[in-house]
């Protein structure tokens, strides 16, 4: 899932702290649209590792909403995300990370902070390929670090590297 890489761009980013604690009963309001949890019943009082490990949509929900979409297309960028990955294989897809400007560029529309909801769980104008997500949560797991996919032996090496807190990696990985 995408959770994982926002929560890495609120840490990150100083818009919140593992700390940081959001009551779930099964859905919030955001900008005049209520906004369900995938747990009908709620996850009740849920921070960072119980977010994560849980993948509550409400922690998420308020976690997008505060660190903004801007800075969620930042870290997905830096994890590899809406780009190729330039793995052996045809016809890869790009993906989309949206951001303000891509909105602008795309759409000719501003980017509303009601938008940022959906992408924060995964959901919106985002699109990843499961290759991505691979190299995104391999780029979570060393720190910063990613390397370019292959599919055969001998491939061409290439890596990309965007440092991050081992600290917030502890925190996102392990919950602590």
């Amino acid at each position: 899932t995408f959770k994982p890489i926002v929560a890495m761009a609120g840490l990150e980013s100083g818009t919140v702290d593992d700390q940081f604690t959001v009551h779930c009963s099964g859905g919030a309001s955001f900008y005049g649209h209520y906004h369900k949890c995938h747990l009908k019943g709620g996850h009740g009082s849920v921070s960072l590792h119980k977010g994560i490990v849980q993948s509550c949509d409400v922690y998420f929900y308020n976690v997008g909403d505060r660190t903004g979409i801007d800075k969620i297309a930042f870290y997905a960028h830096q994890a590899g995300l809406g780009q190729k990955t330039g793995i052996d294989l045809p016809h890869e897809a790009e993906g989309i990370v949206p951001s303000s400007e891509w909105k602008i560029r795309n759409y000719r529309e501003k980017w509303y902070a009601g938008e940022t909801i959906s992408v924060a769980i995964g959901q919106g104008a985002l699109t990843v390929t499961p290759v991505q997500l691979a190299r995104a949560y391999s780029w979570l797991i060393n720190g910063g670090l990613w390397h370019q996919p292959h599919m055969v032996k001998g491939g061409k090496y290439t890596e990309h590297s965007w440092p991050v807190s081992a600290d917030n990696v502890e925190k996102v990985i392990y919950g602590t």
